[in-house]
């Protein structure tokens, strides 16, 4: 059978935007027309890769290598094909073999057969397979990747819909690392939470974490099916997961850590019911020392309920079982999407209080990332912190929220409490605060002034007339997997807008992505997600993470890159503003170093303005938190330290 693809999967091949690939077919280029259509409406995958290879176009240098997985994810490949070829990238993974196309089959079925002896993760469906038919092209997506493991992912990730967000998963993993003691059991409830369990255990002092997978011994097929598939991509990356009954004997070790996703197709009362039974099972399990960490529906975790399924949620509070509740943003599915998820804090607890918080109206960056996992470890060690400051949870009064029926994030905090701050440290941050704010700042502009010097007008173009004439450069941004923080700078599509970059350690960067490519000084990041944005990166040997990209001016271009990134954060965010070729910007028509050294200090200036305004938003937020429980209070600095009252200065 000819392998074809549509014109999404020609623009995935490509990496650019599905309207691009209808630009290139209604503008041929001379001598290499684009392919023509099958009967069906798709092409023919041989006839797209001689037509990229032969015009250059889109932002695949070698679209060769990943002609067999574009094929392997596309919508019209036969589902039972794609799962027998994930199947097939899991045995050569978890086998290390050579090419499975060069591999006896009895000789795999006996390999696998040995590693699986009673069939509960792979060997039925190995023994399946169509092998000989589908081997070599689970070869070739394997050798196109950087280990089978990796194309293992990379094609489950792209025909599994309903995954969390990369941000989140890190996020989860950090909180669920800080509460795993050093001889704890990780439990996967379900078959639901491997994203989270692989990325905490990729630190490899984690790497041989006792890892429990705990479902029902009456599991549906689906749920079945589910399992076996979670089991053995834990196997892939080298985590044997053992299986055990949900309702049977755990056998917990002091400091495990129980993860749980509740998954729900609707908004039902029978889709409720099963979620709160998922978790009453596994809080059977939990013991002084064990914690749970839940992700699921805001709609079922935090909002207000119907009367007939409030009651179920309630019993978990009244139980003193859910120690920190958080809404979270939205946006926190691998596809996007509005709905918001929401996190359950699970452990034995006051049932007086709970720690709440309501995220849904910030943004999910780095520094509200920090803050949660601070807030959420220290609500799950709240016999030990004392008077701690929370910076996103505040503690709430649960009888309050049972009396009303409340959504778990409604109140503020209880007046009936002593809000839980230290003060001293407080009141040193916001000095520290105070001093910075009053220091003056410099002027960028103040060894020069504007001159009239001619009568020249503004010139411009849009991105894509630009690249045609090759003026600039367009390059995609990478795909990472979590990093762990360090002193490498990344630019996401998030830090972009918020024009700071994030910092991932370089030798994991590196150990991954040997190949990965960095900024040079003077390029432009930008990003089309949302809100158009975009940031200079002036000094260059920066990595850039997808959908993100690197924008390259030429250096023969009479182009300002600041002027440039300054005419992208101009744009609405309208229908059509995505598709960046269409973007118009400046073109210089005076001296390019002048425009680039005053917009420089423009920048300068806005860079001084927004430090001061985190200064500002974290001030508020300490005086928030600390001033109005009296925690701290400001005093007079002209006050008699004898009497309290202000001196006359005699």
């Amino acid at each position: 059978m000819t392998a074809t693809l549509s014109l999404a999967d020609i623009a995935r091949l490509a990496r650019v935007q599905r309207p691009v690939v209808s630009m290139w077919r209604q503008r041929a280029v001379q001598d290499a027309p684009f392919p023509a259509p099958q009967p069906d409406g798709r092409f023919n995958a041989r006839d797209v890769l001689s037509y990229l290879s032969a015009t250059g176009r889109g932002n695949n240098p070698d679209p060769q290598l990943t002609s067999d997985l574009a094929v392997a994810a596309s919508p019209a490949t036969d589902p039972a094909d794609r799962a027998e070829l994930l199947a097939l990238l899991a045995a050569r993974a978890v086998l290390g073999t050579d090419p499975i196309a060069d591999t006896d089959i009895e000789d795999l079925l006996d390999d696998v057969e040995a590693l699986d002896p009673d069939d509960e993760w792979l060997f039925s469906e190995i023994e399946d397979a169509d092998i000989d038919r589908l081997a070599p092209q689970a070869d070739a997506i394997a050798d196109n990747a950087y280990s089978t493991a990796e194309a293992y992912e990379e094609l489950r990730s792209r025909t599994a819909p309903g995954g969390l967000a990369t941000d989140l998963i890190t996020t989860l993993a950090d909180i669920a690392a800080a509460l795993l003691g050093e001889n704890g059991t990780l439990v996967d409830v379900g078959a639901t939470a491997s994203d989270i369990a692989l990325a905490l255990t990729a630190d490899e002092s984690r790497a041989d974490t006792r890892m429990l997978v705990a479902t029902a011994s009456t599991a549906t097929h689906d749920t079945a099916a589910r399992t076996r598939t979670c089991l053995r991509r834990y196997r892939v990356h080298g985590r044997a997961a053992q299986i055990t009954d949900v309702q049977g004997d755990w056998n917990l070790t002091d400091g495990s850590v129980i993860l749980a996703r509740i998954v729900s197709q609707d908004e039902g009362a029978t889709a409720f019911a099963d979620a709160m039974a998922t978790i009453d099972e596994l809080t059977l399990h939990m013991g002084p020392s064990t914690t749970a960490l839940v992700i699921g529906p805001a709609s079922h975790l935090i909002d207000e309920l119907p009367a007939g399924q409030v009651g179920l949620r309630d019993a978990f509070l009244r139980d003193g079982l859910v120690r920190a509740a958080v809404r979270l943003p939205r946006g926190l599915l691998s596809e996007g999407g509005g709905e918001h998820l929401a996190l359950w804090l699970m452990g034995p607890g006051d049932p007086r209080h709970l720690w709440a918080g309501d995220l849904s109206g910030i943004g999910f960056g780095e520094s509200t990332r920090q803050q949660l996992l601070d807030d959420v470890v220290a609500a799950a060690r709240a016999s030990h912190h004392g008077r701690r400051a929370f910076a996103l949870l505040h503690r709430t009064d649960t009888t309050r929220l049972l009396a009303r029926s409340l959504p778990l994030t409604a109140l503020d905090v209880s007046p009936t409490d002593p809000f839980p701050v230290s003060a001293a440290d407080d009141a040193a941050r916001m000095a520290d605060l105070l001093r910075e704010l009053a220091a003056p700042m410099t002027d960028p502009f103040g060894d020069v002034r504007p001159q009239a010097t001619g009568s020249g007008s503004a010139g411009s173009s849009t991105l894509g007339d630009l690249a045609r004439n090759r003026l600039i450069q367009v390059l995609p941004g990478h795909r990472f997997e979590p990093l762990p923080p360090g002193q490498q700078r990344m630019w996401t599509a998030e830090t972009v807008a918020s024009r700071r970059p994030d910092a991932v350690d370089l030798m994991t960067l590196t150990a991954r992505h040997p190949d990965v490519a960095l900024t040079r000084p003077g390029d432009v990041v930008f990003t089309s997600a949302g809100s158009p944005h975009a940031v200079v990166d002036a000094e260059g040997g920066s990595a850039v993470a997808e959908p993100a990209r690197v924008l390259r001016i030429s250096p023969t271009a009479s182009l300002s890159a600041r002027a440039i990134a300054s005419a992208i954060n101009a744009l609405a965010p309208i229908p059509g503003k995505g598709r960046w070729r269409s973007w118009t910007v400046p073109v210089v028509t005076g001296s390019r170093s002048d425009a680039e050294e005053a917009l420089a200090r423009v920048d300068s200036w806005e860079d001084q303005i927004r430090t001061r305004l985190d200064l500002l938003d974290e001030l508020r937020r300490l005086a928030t938190r600390s001033v109005t429980s009296g925690a701290v209070s400001f005093v007079d600095t002209h006050a008699n330290p004898r009497d309290g009252k202000a001196s006359d200065g005699s």
